[in-house]
């Protein structure tokens, strides 16, 4: 690697770490000061709908600033977030710092993989961009365990602040990382159709994944009577298996080639997905779960660093900050249609709308990516010509 990538991917590190002990420790520290269910969960809503649409409307504007120099902003905004949190005890203070690290955990997606694309030369960029996801998902699990401990040993206010500690951490070599910005002419545009178009295959995708991915562990606890240490360990191995699966992508893709990757990833979860309906025992269904997990992460890094590909530089931030968007309002969508059908115990629904979703992203998916590749060669052949293209 490129020294700026080591340095990128050492404070990656300390960032991931300092996420997973707070993932863990978060809930449990509204809960300890006297914070209901409900409350809980509107905090977590403040911090989706935030995060929404600071990425859809300050997406843009990270291009024109730059995008490394948001990067290391809200990096910064995300540790500083989470100790503001740890240190105040009433809602209205929740409330507001729930937006900020919704709003820095927006921009810090909408423009991290931006520079690390900026790194990364152009026929390594999808496997330096799932190596990436690779190791910080693996980190952040490693966090969630060793937050267990802290919490246990030093209570849920400590360890959430300790977290933020460590997440600040990253800040001085983040600050070394020299990587080029492509400069929009303006702040503030209209997304185009191409980019409008990607958001839309990030919002079924979202849907789909919420749809089960945020009720396995009550499924698991409620519906097949799973004890609490179990649940925990499916919950955390879940992680793990998210970074063997962005791990797998390179070598899939020298021997398979990206389409045909994408196609069987794409068969393999929604079969997998498909067969959780059928499943009755908890060991079937977490294995099941655990192996769909690993293959619903490999999609990710190759249409990232495809949809980079396709879309001019001064747009990099923009087109993730609407990706982010869109996975946000499928995610909420797919929570909230998720919720009602477990209310109802209807766990094999779950499953089923959550097949059928992935099935529509992977048929949208692949016709955007051929109408997006044709018209990226008329625009190649214009330009050559010096002709006007359809846009």
């Amino acid at each position: 690697m490129k020294h700026p990538l080591i340095l990128y991917f050492s404070s990656e590190i300390f960032l991931s770490t300092g996420i997973g002990i707070v993932q863990y420790a978060q809930p449990f520290f509204y809960v300890s000061h006297h914070a209901t269910d409900g409350m809980v969960g509107t905090l977590l809503a403040v911090n989706a709908i935030c995060g929404g649409l600071a990425a859809l409307l300050l997406g843009p504007a990270a291009d024109r600033i730059g995008a490394s120099k948001v990067w290391k902003l809200s990096s910064a905004l995300l540790g500083l977030g989470y100790l503001l949190t740890s240190l105040t005890h009433t809602t209205p203070l929740w409330m507001l710092t729930s937006a900020l690290v919704g709003l820095a955990a927006a921009l810090l997606m909408s423009t991290e993989n931006v520079v690390l694309s900026s790194l990364s030369q152009e026929r390594e960029k999808a496997g330096i961009l799932s190596k990436f996801v690779a190791m910080y998902m693996f980190v952040i699990g490693a966090g969630n365990v060793l937050s267990g401990w802290m919490c246990a040993a030093w209570g849920y206010q400590s360890a959430l602040a300790a977290g933020a500690v460590v997440a600040l951490c990253a800040m001085p070599l983040r600050w070394f990382v020299k990587a080029p910005d492509a400069i929009a002419p303006t702040a503030f545009r209209a997304p185009s159709r191409r980019i409008l178009a990607m958001s839309g295959y990030a919002c079924l995708f979202g849907m789909g994944s919420a749809l089960l991915n945020q009720f396995a562990t009550l499924i698991l606890h409620n519906q097949f009577s799973l004890g609490t240490h179990a649940t925990s360990l499916v919950s955390a191995a879940a992680t793990f298996m998210v970074s063997l699966g962005s791990l797998m992508v390179s070598m899939l893709i020298r021997r398979f080639r990206r389409n045909t990757t994408l196609a069987l990833s794409y068969l393999s979860f929604i079969g997998l997905t498909a067969g959780l309906v059928f499943t009755r025992t908890p060991g079937l269904f977490s294995g099941l779960y655990l192996a769909r997990t690993v293959t619903t992460s490999i999609p990710g890094p190759i249409v990232d660093a495809t949809f980079l590909d396709l879309t001019p530089s001064t747009d990099f931030s923009q087109m993730f900050g609407v990706r982010v968007f869109g996975t946000n309002v499928g995610t909420a969508a797919g929570s909230y249609a998720g919720g009602g059908l477990l209310g109802h115990h209807q766990v094999a629904m779950i499953s089923l709308l959550s097949a059928v979703t992935f099935a529509v992203a992977g048929a949208y998916l692949f016709v955007l990516l051929r109408q997006l590749s044709r018209r990226a060669e008329q625009e190649a052949l214009a330009g050559a010509l010096d002709l006007p293209t359809s846009g």
